[in-house]
């Protein structure tokens, strides 16, 4: 007759491996120690499910209560090491994050964020994209250099050479809507499937990166065929990557614009300044019954454009003749400088009044000449 005393009253080789485990010198790594502890709570319910059964003896209630009171230090110890990891981590992560505040320029910034949030996180591969309108793409990839090439090739390819749909349903809208990180299965509902294609992604993290009251673009990362296995605990990291990046981003972005909008006032202080010089420089002659501009003794002709003076434009208007000289149409115009396109066309029209110009044409024409006359 079989009965719960004929089976094994220890997992002794279980617990052996397991004190071998963490009592070694260095630290298991997170999928390690969650199979590790997983075993130990499936041997410990076994165990307990067991003492107080039937056709029991003495001797062997004693040795699971002795294995119960030996797994529960193993699992102590285990959750010890989990909780000194997670802190290794995160204070890995703002050790990263004080370096990126030493950024001055945003490029230099983009590149260094993917590589920090890499190595905080024992990440295979970082990527940092930007929102434009209703689709994203890379802007920064991070690939660990063990990688193989042509794998790291295609991911970049993939995510750099291209503008991403924001489709209705996908993960990144959903980051978007949700504003909270994500632990994404190659398989979820709303994966790109030339995403997974590309990349060879099987789990990934990501995260929407916000800036002042919006999201501008996201953090997304993995790792490769080999490494551990992405948990929770790493899509919290992530998330605490993301949110405090996003402050450094937003500070960064707000001191560009602003030392831009310095020059701009600067070189429209320093052409006024001109202007007034000329003026005062220049000589006024009158004479008794003529009118200025009439070509009479004394009043010389004035040129066409004596009056198209690009100091005269406003910095706003500087921003659209800049775009205009681009080629750029009024929508284009609009989504840069984030304007109505009704406000692009009533900046144009001021300008071609101001250039004395009769079209857009016109209006660059107009400002390379001017440019070139200043230049000479």
């Amino acid at each position: 007759m079989t009965g719960p005393s004929q089976a094994p009253a220890v997992p002794a080789p279980l617990l052996d491996h397991a004190e071998r485990e963490l009592g070694s010198p260095g630290a298991l790594d997170g999928l390690a120690l969650a199979r590790l502890t997983g075993d130990l709570d499936r041997a410990a319910d076994v165990i307990s499910a067991r003492l107080g059964g039937a056709a029991r003896t003495p001797e062997e209630e004693a040795e699971d209560a002795a294995a119960l009171v030996r797994i529960g230090t193993l699992q102590r110890a285990a959750r010890r090491q989990d909780v000194d990891r997670r802190f290794s981590t995160v204070g890995a992560i703002y050790e990263s994050l004080g370096r990126l505040r030493q950024e001055t320029r945003l490029e230099g910034l983009l590149a260094s964020a993917v590589r920090e949030l890499g190595r905080a996180c024992a990440f295979d591969r970082a990527v940092l994209s930007r929102i434009h309108g209703s689709a994203w793409r890379a802007e920064a990839v991070w690939i660990d250099p063990a990688a193989e090439p042509a794998m790291a090739e295609a991911t970049r390819d993939y995510l750099t050479k291209q503008w991403i749909p924001l489709r209705s349903g996908t993960v990144e809208v959903q980051l978007v809507q949700r504003r909270r990180a994500a632990l994404v299965e190659a398989d979820d509902v709303g994966v790109d499937p030339e995403l997974v294609a590309s990349t060879g992604t099987r789990r990934y993290v990501a995260a929407p990166v916000v800036a002042g009251d919006r999201v501008v673009g996201f953090l997304q990362a993995d790792r490769l065929d080999g490494s551990p296995e992405l948990r929770d605990v790493d899509r919290d990291n992530l998330w605490t990557f993301a949110e405090e990046f996003g402050l450094v981003f937003e500070r960064l972005a707000l001191l560009e614009r602003l030392e831009r909008q310095r020059i701009r006032v600067r070189d429209v202080f320093h052409a006024t300044d001109r202007v007034l010089r000329e003026l005062r420089d220049d000589e006024l002659r009158l004479d008794a019954g003529t009118r200025p501009g009439d070509g009479s003794p004394g009043f010389p002709q004035r040129p066409a454009v004596q009056g198209a003076r690009i100091e005269f434009l406003s910095v706003r208007e500087h921003e659209v003749l800049q775009l205009l000289v681009t080629g750029a149409t009024n929508r284009e115009i609009a989504e840069r400088l984030v304007l109505a396109e009704g406000t692009v066309r009533s900046h144009v029209r001021r300008i071609a009044k101001k250039l004395d110009a009769t079209g857009r044409a016109d209006i660059v024409s107009r400002y390379l000449r001017l440019v070139g006359r200043e230049r000479t």
